[in-house]
């Protein structure tokens, strides 16, 4: 039986044929990308993933895929931690059978830093065996591990999986290379014949590299989720308003100081955790472990006082809770009851809730996971209940087995990678989502909706780019990252020289004057029906306004739009991508003729510049009858709801110009947020 047969028939018993299929079908085109090459940094790929979505069955399937196929060594950097090492090696052995079956193909060897684990390899290599190398991605580690692995014969095919690659590996430094990037360069010298895979579901690092890094990705498989995925859309977008809830700005955990006791927030998701639990383990028998999550700061000392709050408070309601007593109940989890039932959950008797309330407070584990804890290992099957306690050890490639309940005040990262890789609420939880809160600050809630549009924005953008035939590194530079205002994509000493458009207003201060090319932009306003369009009030004044919401009409009138040969700051085929991007998340537009109560406006124009102000500005005063308007770029209320798009036609005169002449300037804002390529400033 093949390895590839052997484990379908293991992921037979939790994933449906498609997701299935989906697995193999990315495995084999990953490994179609292999081949002999001279210089085998060019066999360099990335498999582009989502957070928490099964990377590990992914990377699983992959090697069993690789050794039917005749790579015999297949080294896995499964992690910065030793934490996240022994996780992700337990599973991947687990599931090749490794140290379970008596067939002989598979061995293990993990960190083989020695010479006689070096000659342990080799051996192993001479009998036909595929050797599992999985390697702590730490430069010392990595550099031990080269020096044994270039004893191999350079015929043999190694496979190489980078998991979470782009945190530790990539090159932090300016003008040398950083340890463990340097000790990965070793590493890919040490076996010429290999075929280098990334692993990520935030790679917006290696794909913003210079193409000459050897780790820069020449190719991107686009790994599909099953069906019972939920991440950031069905947290965020479809589910927000049952999911999401709100840590005021006075909760979060900004300073160095511990605080004194829990905060108000935290003691809502400390009881709407438990008395979700009790009513999952009612409902769902075997549903454990349930877990919870508080991420409140990269302090340990800080982190250490929250265990403790929480190990008192839990202790005070295990106190408190009296069987065949309601009134015992603590009025937080009386709360939080009603809210989970009021959504949706079937509720109980008030005994059967008590009595297991007992149980879910007798069996709550809180665990202290930093580089200060004794815990190197969270065992999930020593309770039901779990309550992890930590920061940065609990982000990244961090699996938290039946997290229904994510507490996080820590202030949000203006990083999108590290941002988005500390929701580890994702994942296969669809029968749990009834369940699961996630308490954040109004920004972080708000980076974490927009960095849905941004991680859509990224597979649509680039799957098409490569599709039509072009690469990621012409990606990166034509295409780039749609982003959040405010954020950046990653470390600013991972990637430089990138070049940024910013969304938000642009005007057009050099329309085209000839009267023939303007009517025709008229003519456009009036297919679309902007010059019938009803007026509406902005303040004291009124325009003609309409929503649209066929994006397919508005890119045609912008497509058509007669333009002058040189407007400054009018980059009108950019403007029009953009748009098309935008339009693709909001699904709607506004679109406005500004005029002066029907009358045309009159500008300056300068013979260099074109028009010099455009836009009319806000009121200074505000009128006795409070109708105040607040200009031409704040209407729509703007300033409260800053991610829309606007498109205005000016109906405008130039200034003492004779003959008289109405031109049609556009001006368009493009909502909130940034376009990052790959390019320079300078």
């Amino acid at each position: 039986m093949s390895e590839r047969d052997r484990l379908d028939e293991i992921l037979a018993a939790k994933l449906d044929k498609p997701t299935r299929d989906g697995i193999w079908a990315s495995a084999e085109s990953i490994l179609d990308r292999y081949e002999v090459a001279s210089d085998s940094t060019t066999n360099t790929g990335l498999a582009l993933g989502f957070v928490q979505s099964g990377k590990t069955t992914s990377i699983t399937a992959l090697a069993a895929t690789a050794a039917d196929e005749g790579f015999q060594v297949i080294v896995a950097l499964l992690g910065s931690t030793n934490l996240l090492l022994d996780q992700n090696k337990s599973r991947l052995e687990e599931s090749l059978g490794i140290g379970a079956r008596t067939d002989y193909v598979w061995v293990s060897e993990t960190n083989p830093v020695t010479v006689s684990a070096g000659k342990r390899l080799l051996d192993f290599v001479d009998r036909g065996r595929v050797c599992l190398v999985p390697v702590l991605k730490h430069a010392g580690r990595i550099q031990a591990v080269a020096a044994q692995l270039e004893k191999l014969p350079n015929s043999v095919k190694v496979l190489v999986i980078d998991d979470e690659a782009d945190q530790a590996s990539l090159n932090t430094a300016q003008n040398t290379e950083s340890r463990t990037y340097s000790a990965i360069k070793e590493l890919r010298d040490a076996v010429p014949n290999h075929l280098y895979v990334q692993y990520t579901a935030t790679p917006y690092a290696p794909l913003l590299l210079d193409s000459a890094d050897i780790l820069s990705p020449q190719f991107v498989e686009f790994l599909t989720p099953g069906a019972a995925y939920t991440g950031g859309k069905e947290f965020f977008i479809d589910h927000a308003a049952t999911v999401v809830r709100n840590v005021p700005v006075l909760d979060e955990q900004a300073s160095k100081t511990p605080p004194l006791q829990l905060q108000g927030s935290l003691l809502e998701a400390l009881a709407s955790f438990l008395a979700g639990a009790t009513l999952l383990l009612l409902h769902e028998q075997s549903s454990p472990p349930i877990s919870m999550l508080v991420h409140s700061t990269a302090r340990n000392d800080v982190q250490a006082r929250y265990e403790f709050l929480i190990k008192r408070q839990v202790s005070q309601w295990k106190r408190s809770v009296v069987l065949g007593d309601p009134s015992t109940l603590p009025g937080a989890i009386v709360r939080e009851r009603q809210r989970l039932t009021s959504h949706g959950i079937d509720d109980v008797e008030d005994e059967l809730f008590i009595r297991k309330l007992t149980v879910v407070l007798r069996e709550a584990t809180i665990w202290l996971v930093n580089s200060a804890a004794d815990v190197n290992k969270v065992d999930w099957n020593v309770a039901p209940i779990h309550i992890l306690v930590g920061g940065n050890k609990l982000d990244r490639g961090f699996t938290i087995e039946g997290l229904t309940v994510t507490y996080m005040n820590r202030p949000a990262s203006p990083q999108v990678d590290t941002l988005e890789q500390r929701a580890r609420a994702f994942g296969y939880r669809g029968d749990l989502l009834a369940y699961c809160q996630f308490f954040g600050s109004r920004r972080t809630i708000r980076s974490l909706t927009e960095i849905v549009h941004t991680e859509e924005d990224l597979r649509a953008r680039l799957h098409d780019h490569i599709e039509e035939g072009g690469s990621v590194r012409t990606w990166s530079e034509e295409i780039g990252l749609l982003l959040p205002e405010g954020m950046a994509p990653t470390r600013a000493s991972v990637v430089q020289a990138l070049s940024t458009q910013a969304l938000g207003w642009h005007s057009q201060r050099k329309p085209v004057l000839n009267s023939e090319e303007t009517a025709q932009n008229f003519d456009l306003l009036r297919r679309i029906g902007l010059l019938d369009a009803e007026y509406v009030d902005h303040g004291r004044r009124s325009f003609r306004t309409m929503r649209v919401a066929d994006g397919g009409k508005l890119e045609s009138v912008l497509q058509e739009w007669r333009t002058s040969e040189y407007s400054a700051g009018w980059l009108h085929d950019e403007f029009v991508e953009a748009f098309k991007r935008k339009f693709d998340q909001l699904g709607v537009a506004t679109l406005m003729l500004m005029e002066d109560d029907g009358r045309a406006r009159v500008r300056k124009w300068n013979e260099e510049i074109g028009f010099l102000n455009l836009f009319q500005g806000r009121d200074l005063r505000t009128p006795a009858d409070g109708s105040f308007y607040p200009g031409d770029r704040n209407v729509l209320d703007l300033e409260n709801n800053p991610d829309q798009i606007i498109l205005q036609a000016h109906r405008v005169v130039i200034r003492d110009a004779r003959p008289e002449q109405v031109v049609l300037p556009l001006a368009i804002y493009l909502g909130s947020g940034k376009v990052v390529r790959k390019g320079s400033n300078v």
